[in-house]
């Protein structure tokens, strides 16, 4: 599948000219950032990236939109600590060129290779725990009784082995790779609330219009090492 790294010219995301996103806000230095707001980064061993140890959040995203860089999207679930959805991917992006420029890194969306392999964590079963679901895993349909109606909030679950949370469930996630030639669709990957157990495999992926704000998607971010 073609990335959406070359839809990039001059550094610029094409979305952008055509006003799927905001201009993009003042400088900001890493000393007037919140470092509560900013992803933990969980290096993926022997890859050459480091990958967010959870799904972006709600206060994550806060302080994007308060720094000018980012959309005023309203979530549907407001509180902090819940994954950040209601975005599309040009949104997400969005959130990346502004940790690119307050920490002087390249953030970017994972591709869906790098988001495959830090899911399965080294293993080559379905899940990383083995062949099937079990239950305090994932949020997906009927996966778990205490989250029917929507995500929980982001780490709830058992991490995998790296230490990653929410690789499976909750809510899916944006890929920089494009599901159809002219990247109208994007992949997504790791199921949601909404799936059955089996849309949550780590080989599971999905195609989604680029330009949705669907409150089953959200994302994470990778940085080089």
């Amino acid at each position: 599948m073609m990335s959406a790294a070359t839809l990039f010219r001059n550094g610029v995301y094409l979305a952008a000219l055509l006003g799927a996103v905001p201009a993009l806000g003042a400088e900001l230095s890493t000393a007037e950032l919140p470092t509560a707001n900013l992803p933990t980064m969980v290096p993926v061993p022997g890859l050459g990236f480091s990958i967010a140890r959870t799904e972006v959040t709600v206060g994550q995203w806060g302080a994007c939109v308060e720094a000018m860089a980012c959309p005023p999207r309203v979530p549907r679930w407001a509180a902090a600590d819940m994954p950040m959805t209601g975005v599309t991917a040009a949104d997400a992006e969005s959130y990346t060129f502004w940790l690119n420029r307050v920490t002087r890194r390249h953030f970017r969306l994972p591709t869906e290779t790098e988001w495959e392999a830090a899911a399965r964590a080294g293993t080559a079963t379905p899940w990383p725990w083995g062949d099937a679901m079990q239950p305090g895993r994932a949020v997906c349909h009927l996966c778990d009784p205490r989250f029917g109606d929507g995500p929980a909030p982001v780490g709830t679950m058992a991490p995998n082995p790296l230490g990653l949370a929410d690789m499976h469930g909750n809510v899916w996630e944006w890929t920089a790779d494009c599901w159809d030639g002219d990247c109208r669709l994007r992949v997504i990957k790791g199921g949601a609330w909404t799936v059955a157990a089996g849309q949550t495999r780590s080989r599971a992926s999905a195609p989604r219009d680029a330009r949705a704000r669907d409150h089953d998607v959200g994302f994470r971010v990778v940085v080089s090492d």
